[in-house]
Formats: C-alpha cells, sequence, structure tokens
C-alpha cells in the first residue's frame, strides 16, 4: 500500500472520530455518559457473551464450507474469524485486508492455500447473501412500524442493486475465477508461497468443487442468516442493558438497517462515525432518545475493543513467532 493510500483510510478514521465527538456534544455527554455509567456487570457480560456467541456460529459456518477430508477444525475456523474481524474493525486495513489476514490464519494452521481461499470467499459470499435476506426482513419489519419513514426507497433502492452484486459474486467464481482471485491466494500464501499457488487452476476447481456443495453452501447460508439474527439479539440485549424496553422484533428491524447503511461505508475503518449517526436516525424512528441510541453504539465499540485486543496481541505473538521460524528455516 502506497504512502497516499494509507492516508486515504486514515483520514476518514480521524473524520469519524470527530463526528462522534460532535454527536457526543451535539446530544449532550452527560447525558451519553449517564446511560454508559447505569450498565450493570451483569448487562456488559451478558451483551459481550452474546457477540462470543455470534464469533462461534461465525466460525461454524466456515467450517461448514471445508470438506471433512481437509485441514482445519471448528476452532481454528472460530479462530480466524475473530482474527478477520479484528484486523478488519480496528486495524488500518480495508475488510478486503482482514479477509486476507482471516485466511492466512487458517492456512498456517495447516489448511491448504486453495482451500483456505476458496473456503473464505465462500464464506464471505454465503454471509453477504444471507445478510441480504436479514436486511430485507428488516426491510418489511420497518415498513410494518414506520410505514412513512424516508429509508423505505433508498434501502429498497440499495438492496436491490446489493442483489444484482452478489448474483456477480458468485458468476465471477464460476469459471473465471482464477484470474479474478488470484492475487488474493498470493497475498495470503506470501512470496515465500508463490511456488505452491502458481497453478490457479488449482483455486479455480477447488472454487468449482465448493459450489457443487449445494447442501454445504445452503448449510452455511443459514447458519450465517442465524447469526444476522443473533446480532439483533445482541443490540436487543444492549437496549435492555441502558434501560430501553424494547421489543426483539424492533432490535432486530435496527440492527438490519443499521447494517444496511453501513455497508455503504465499507471504506471507513470501523465505520467510525458512520454507525453512531446511524444508530441516532434508527433510533429516533422507535422513539429512542439520541443519547440512549449513541450510547449504545459506544458500548458496542468498547465490547468489540475488549474482544478485539486479546486477539490482536495472540495474533501478532503468532505472526512473530512464525516469522522466526521462517527465518530459522531459511
Amino acid at each position: 500500500m502506497s504512502g497516499k493510500s494509507k492516508l486515504v483510510p486514515a483520514a476518514f478514521t480521524l473524520a469519524g472520530l470527530a463526528a462522534i465527538t460532535g454527536l457526543v456534544i451535539y446530544f449532550g455527554a452527560g447525558g451519553v455518559l449517564r446511560a454508559l455509567t447505569s450498565v450493570s456487570a451483569a448487562g456488559l457480560v451478558a451483551y459481550i457473551a452474546a457477540q462470543l456467541a455470534l464469533l462461534l456460529g461465525l466460525g461454524g459456518s466456515w467450517r461448514i464450507l471445508l470438506r471433512s477430508r481437509q485441514k482445519g477444525s471448528f476452532l481454528l475456523c472460530v479462530w480466524g474469524r475473530a482474527v478477520r474481524d479484528a484486523t478488519g474493525e480496528f486495524l488500518p486495513f480495508s475488510q478486503v485486508g482482514g479477509y486476507v489476514l482471516g485466511a492466512r490464519v487458517i492456512k498456517l494452521g495447516g489448511v491448504a492455500t486453495a482451500d483456505a481461499v476458496a473456503s473464505t470467499l465462500g464464506d464471505v459470499t454465503t454471509e453477504f447473501l444471507a445478510q441480504l435476506v436479514f436486511v430485507g426482513i428488516g426491510l418489511v419489519l420497518l415498513a410494518h412500524k414506520v410505514p412513512h419513514s424516508d429509508l423505505l426507497m433508498p434501502v429498497s433502492i440499495g438492496l436491490a442493486v446489493a442483489v444484482a452484486l452478489g448474483v456477480g459474486l458468485i458468476v465471477a467464481q464460476r469459471g473465471s475465477g482464477t484470474k479474478l482471485f488470484s492475487a488474493l491466494a498470493l497475498r495470503i500464501a506470501g512470496t515465500t508461497g508463490q511456488g505452491t499457488v502458481d497453478h490457479f487452476d488449482r483455486l479455480q476447481s477447488t472454487l468449482d468443487n465448493m459450489y457443487t456443495q449445494h447442501y454445504r453452501l445452503a448449510a452455511a447460508a443459514f447458519v450465517h442468516l442465524l447469526c444476522w439474527f443473533g446480532t439483533g439479539t445482541a443490540s436487543y440485549i444492549g437496549f435492555q442493558a441502558l434501560g430501553v424496553n424494547l421489543t426483539w422484533l424492533d432490535a432486530v428491524c435496527i440492527e438490519a438497517m443499521l447494517h444496511a447503511i453501513m455497508a455503504l461505508a465499507f471504506f471507513i475503518p470501523g465505520r467510525v462515525g458512520v454507525q453512531e449517526a446511524a444508530y441516532t436516525l434508527l433510533g429516533g424512528l422507535f422513539g429512542i432518545p439520541p443519547d440512549i441510541s449513541l450510547s449504545l453504539s459506544l458500548l458496542r465499540r468498547a465490547r468489540d475493543f475488549i474482544i478485539a485486543v486479546p486477539v490482536l496481541i495472540v495474533w501478532q505473538g503468532l505472526e512473530a513467532r512464525q516469522l522466526k521460524l521462517n527465518m530459522n528455516a531459511g
């Protein structure tokens, strides 16, 4: 990544932090602070536990796409997913960088490069398709709860475009995916491993084989859909911890619309500022005071930070160990 390209995500991050600061000041720092300090230890633990349970589900859906004869245990996939999310959200990488590093983790755990790349692409695809279903359900709920919302039309248009993109993503991986994803394989393998992945027809063959296993794809997509509803459940737990008497369906609707909005800001690390603004906007549709909605966004960031920091520390330690082993072997 060039010096100028590195400045772009940094600039967006700084702008996002400025937006968060502005929102806190505008809606009252005192109210936000009171809401956050009102969260009990039990409420915070339950909120974090819900996210950890989601992580297990996400790792499980990835594992489904690895055939039984392949290496890659359930726990390895959970760990790879944890690294993917932590690096994609908290380090100055794009989400694609998180995908690469997550796949690299399971490769270092013994999964062949072609299988690591193919399963990552399949996992991203099934998660994306499940997200479209989740957003569609959220859109129906929003139309029922708030029929005159200004969000209905733009989200509907965005969903239609996303469906077309989803179809294109699948087509790109069938028959012509080798050229499109060869760079991803090289980034995962590293320059020292180029000799093992120079036959990209193996990658295409692995992708094609994965897409013939319809029951695995369906199972992975179904688990992802359950996980998307799990994010709504986690949001419900968070609102309850803040003292908001919100129904589960309302929390699911807010979470679905939140991800529809945040999908547009994929190029901003952690969607800093976008998440806070979206929570404030969506909370207002359900009568939630803006300081409470903002508090949930900050509570969510605190939860993700608590989980991500240990993951990043352990991951860096394992990468340093692998580098040392490679140097000794060389």
